[in-house]
């Protein structure tokens, strides 16, 4: 658990009871490869709906994540994550107004297999840290949250999941029911996702080297602010249908890229405790729709050719 100064006794043992109760599972357990080290960027730029002189917001956001899962002889697995964020924003031509905020957070949990191998259990808690990071760290920079995501395997072709997704957000608690099936719907073709998360229509065009097709992408997350901000916050409730283009250009290192546009919100700052927007940080107002893309590089392992990769995740006991 992460000790954060300042927090009293009745908070911290809030949190301890909160880090075993809820849990999160990440979108690499929606989908049939799994990345172990991964990096991208995504960027976007769009005018200001209320900005008379066409003044816009360019974007550039920075992920970096690490995966290791440890597989037991059960087959329930161990599910260990280090996920990073950065998001930097300024307003052109006068780049004086700028801000980035950043996230990290420790994924960690476990997945559990039935006897049966029909039914999975996952069940991952992530301690979080978002914010601008302007002053020392303190309680209204942790987050805390999680998902309990039941699936069911009715054969090797067809998956169905169930869960709930929660967090306690800067703007306080955020639930969203799940849903998923993963359909491989022949040799070349794929559907996989958890809705309303990531959901994705895969197709194989050159076996086991490049992948191509539609995907729906949706995650809110948000930010806390300095003090000199109030500790307002900053709301990023981002969904986005992309085109998206990966290979494997060597063993199992896979460049990829999405184009694709945004139909949620762009990031918006509101005062603490209200769902008010605070137009005191223009940075964070409200954009017209966009254009996003991204770029990345991971080394993946395709969960789908578990004999060629039977060796590649660890297997203990």
């Amino acid at each position: 658990m992460i000790i954060i100064p300042g927090l009293n006794k009745k908070i911290k043992k809030t949190l301890s009871v909160v880090c075993f109760i809820f849990l999160l599972a990440d979108n690499s357990l929606s989908q049939p490869f799994a990345d172990i080290l991964s990096a991208n960027y995504q960027t976007f730029s769009s005018i200001y709906t209320d900005s008379a002189a066409g003044q816009k917001n360019h974007t550039d956001d920075y992920f970096l994540n690490f995966f290791l899962p440890k597989v037991f002889k059960n087959g329930n697995t161990l599910l260990i994550r280090l996920n990073s964020e950065t998001m930097s924003s300024t307003i052109s031509p006068d780049s004086s107004y700028s801000s980035r905020l950043s996230s990290v957070s420790l994924p960690i949990g476990m997945k559990l297999v039935s006897k049966n191998k029909k039914w999975e259990t996952i069940i991952i808690a992530v301690p979080k840290l978002a914010s601008d990071f302007k002053d020392k760290t303190d309680a209204h920079d942790f987050q805390m949250g999680g998902i309990f995501l039941e699936q069911f395997v009715k054969n090797e072709r067809v998956k169905f999941k169930l869960g709930l997704y929660y967090n306690r957000e800067a703007f306080g608690n955020f639930f969203m029911p799940l849903v998923g099936l993963d359909w491989k719907i022949n040799e070349r073709m794929n559907l996989y996702g958890i809705i309303p998360s990531n959901y994705r229509f895969e197709i194989n065009i050159i076996k086991n080297k490049l992948y191509s097709g539609l995907c729906y992408k949706a995650a809110t997350r948000s930010f806390s602010m300095s003090a000199k901000a109030n500790y307002d916050y900053v709301r990023y409730d981002e969904q986005q249908v992309k085109l998206f283009l990966e290979c494997f250009v060597y063993k199992k290192i896979l460049v990829f890229a999405d184009a694709g546009y945004s139909i949620g919100k762009n990031p918006l700052a509101y005062n603490l405790g209200t769902t008010n927007i605070d137009y005191s940080q223009p940075v964070y107002t409200p954009l017209k729709s966009y254009p996003v893309f991204n770029f990345g590089v991971a080394y993946r392992i395709r969960m789908d050719l578990k004999e060629e990769h039977k060796d590649e995740i660890p297997e203990s006991k």
